[in-house]
């Protein structure tokens, strides 16, 4: 090669590493660049033109690339370089979602690689790694994940062989999507998403890798209720893709920003969004479907039902198209029970529940079609329900929304496991059992901190909160046999639906931090060990800690034992805690939320600080009470809890 011929090929690498595609592409694409060099150095800038390609999801060029290369490769009977470009064509066949076709050829490819010689190790991993992250991604689509999953955790042995490239960040964001989209494992996902990020940082030609980081970390934060966080990464890989003129990913993120306006319920400009987005996919088949099946979904939420006849006639030709695709027919029949279930007429709302159960029965389905699926029947359900109160149609309810629960728990969805939890716990209020009642929202709460969707658990222990606050007028409501449609709007059975019908956003109730009165720590027998009090009016401490004290036993027995984790106790509020030998309560006046993550603090302090614990531990065995002054570290620990708030208020 000529000193001027490399030097402008070098020059459109470089453009490519500064993110400037279509300047690359345009050197890459001059033929004339290749003449007089070898098939080393001709093999590696090709390869770098079919990436800006496959960046910019320029599938039919890739493919016909990769056919280029494939044939110089099979008349110079060169397999490297035959593998290359037949990877090309497998994966341009992807991205047009011609699965079929392309698994047709991944033995072709095999046998290419087994056939690789003469050639350093690292290049052969390297190769290896491509067609298993290649098999993954078909599986994936063709709707086998475990088989997927095989293929990926076979490219991931060879991590730490194959240093850092591309192809170790493209495994790890195809897992990510697995788990996240497909498992519903928000955890997983990210820890595959950052070690994702780790290597795209580190590696040439990034600015498609970063983008796509940001798009996975935006969509686990948006599981996780994390709205403004997941906006924020939406936004920062839209500027990425816009600067690699990747329409493809453009659409995606705008699809997924519509997304977020709709679960924000900002119906407009998620409607702008979308339609932008099915405008840039037009071209391409992969993703259009999901588009629609959106776009269609809030149509309807938007009330407004002609456009949504449009987009999911739209949707029938993807169907029609593609009825082997047990995906697509889901979507499909799924979409077109939305629409019946719109209609006024009896018989439509019918056959949209028997869609429904067709859909529910489709294996492979991706998780959020079937929950989504079963969550609209049992909105028809409960509509029933309603109208004649028949028991036959509560048991049905109660049937899908265990099998609700199972799926979400299953694939780790912990929204919509926790929602459906609430859901439960309006019903059982229906046939005013209280306790059976609190105990969904207490088994909600401990599942939403858990897994750190924050803003779901302040909601559900303002829940819990109020229903404390309404046992009164529920215990009227039983002695004068209420009605159900009484029972119903004070159990707020209507908005809890609707929650989970339209994915709404989780809303942050105003909660205030509470007013401490009296911290207790008693024997599991009851007897008391150390109390401390908030309050100066020493009459008003008596008093309230002797009414403890006189029903202690009440709470253990009736309240705590039942697995609950709070009660009324006159006008306060009441947090147990049970830590063996102990158990710790928390008497204070307002909201619950941050008493019991401050509750939870002291506890886990209190464990760990072994001077602490272990004068705990002496004093129980003695049977003696405990003071402040035995513990001067304690007294500060509790100054700095729940009276200055210093420590809680940077955990919580």
């Amino acid at each position: 090669m000529s000193y001027p011929e490399l030097k402008e090929l070098s020059k459109a690498e470089q453009l490519f590493d500064e993110g400037k595609l279509d300047e690359a592409f345009e050197i890459f694409n001059d033929w004339n660049q290749f003449e007089g060099v070898n098939l080393q150095q001709k093999g590696y800038f090709l390869f770098l033109k079919g990436l800006i390609l496959f960046y910019q999801f320029k599938s039919e060029e890739l493919i016909k690339l990769g056919e280029e290369i494939f044939k110089e490769g099979q008349k110079l009977n060169e397999n490297l370089h035959s593998f290359d470009g037949l990877f090309f064509i497998l994966l341009g066949l992807g991205l047009e979602h011609k699965f079929e076709e392309g698994f047709n050829r991944i033995g072709q490819a095999e046998t290419l690689l087994e056939h690789i010689s003469n050639v350093p190790k690292n290049v052969i991993i390297q190769r290896k790694v491509r067609l298993s992250g290649l098999k993954g991604f078909f599986h994936l689509y063709a709707g086998k994940l475990d088989v997927a999953e095989e293929s990926l955790e076979e490219s991931l042995q060879f991590q730490d062989e194959l240093y850092i490239t591309w192809e170790g960040v493209w495994v790890n964001l195809i897992m990510s999507y697995i788990k996240l989209v497909m498992r519903g494992r928000s955890d997983l996902a990210m820890e595959y998403t950052k070690k994702a990020m780790s290597l795209a940082e580190k590696i040439s030609f990034n600015h498609y890798w970063l983008g796509y980081c940001h798009i996975d970390f935006g969509g686990i934060h948006l599981r996780n209720c994390e709205y403004d966080m997941s906006f924020e990464h939406y936004m920062k890989s839209l500027a990425l893709f816009k600067q690699i003129n990747d329409k493809w990913f453009v659409a995606n993120l705008l699809n997924n920003l519509g997304i977020l306006s709709y679960v924000k319920g900002e119906y407009n400009t998620a409607l702008k969004h979308l339609e932008e987005a099915i405008i840039l996919w037009e071209p391409f088949p992969l993703l259009k479907d999901a588009c629609l099946d959106s776009l269609i979904s809030i149509s309807l939420e938007a009330g407004d039902t002609e456009r949504a006849q449009k987009y999911f006639q739209r949707l029938e030709d993807i169907y029609n198209l593609n009825k082997k695709d047990h995906l697509i027919e889901g979507l499909y029949r799924y979409n077109k029970a939305l629409l019946l279930k719109r209609s006024s007429r009896i018989r439509d709302k019918a056959k949209a529940e028997e869609l429904l159960k067709e859909v529910i029965r489709i294996e492979d389905l991706n998780f959020e079609t079937t929950n989504q699926a079963l969550i609209h029947l049992c909105d028809l359900l409960l509509t029933e329900f309603r109208i004649n109160n028949d028991n036959e149609v509560l048991n049905e309810i109660n049937h899908y929304i265990a099998k609700l629960l199972t799926i979400a728990e299953k694939q780790h969805s912990y929204l919509v496991f926790c929602e459906t939890f609430i859901l439960q716990a309006k019903l059982a209020l229906l046939n005013f059992n209280i306790k059976a009642s609190r105990r969904f929202l207490t088994q909600a709460q401990k599942i939403a901190e858990s897994y750190g969707i924050k803003r779901l658990a302040m909601k559900i222990s303002h829940e819990h909160d109020e229903l404390l606050r309404q046992i009164k007028i529920w215990e009227k409501l039983k002695e004068s046999e209420a009605p159900l449609t009484e029972r119903w709007k004070l159990a707020g059975l209507n908005e809890q639906m609707e929650n989970l019908v339209k994915k709404r956003m989780v809303a942050v109730p105003d909660l205030k931090n509470e007013e401490a009165v009296l911290l207790l720590i008693v024997s599991e027998g009851g007897i008391p060990f150390f109390s401390h009090a908030f309050t100066e009016n020493k009459s008003f401490e008596s008093h309230l800690f002797g009414g403890f004290l006189s029903t202690i036993d009440y709470f253990i027995k009736e309240t705590f034992s039942e697995g609950l984790d709070r009660a009324i106790f006159g006008e306060y509020t009441l947090l147990m805690k049970s830590i063996p030998p102990f158990f710790v309560s928390y008497i204070f006046k307002g909201d619950s939320y941050y008493a019991l993550q401050k509750l939870d603090y002291f506890i886990n302090h209190i464990q760990k600080e072994e001077d602490i614990w272990q004068n705990f531990l002496k004093s129980y065995q003695l049977n003696q009470t405990i003071h402040l002054s035995d513990i001067p570290v304690l007294d500060s620990l509790i100054t700095e809890i729940f009276i200055s708030k210093s420590i809680v208020s940077n955990q919580i």
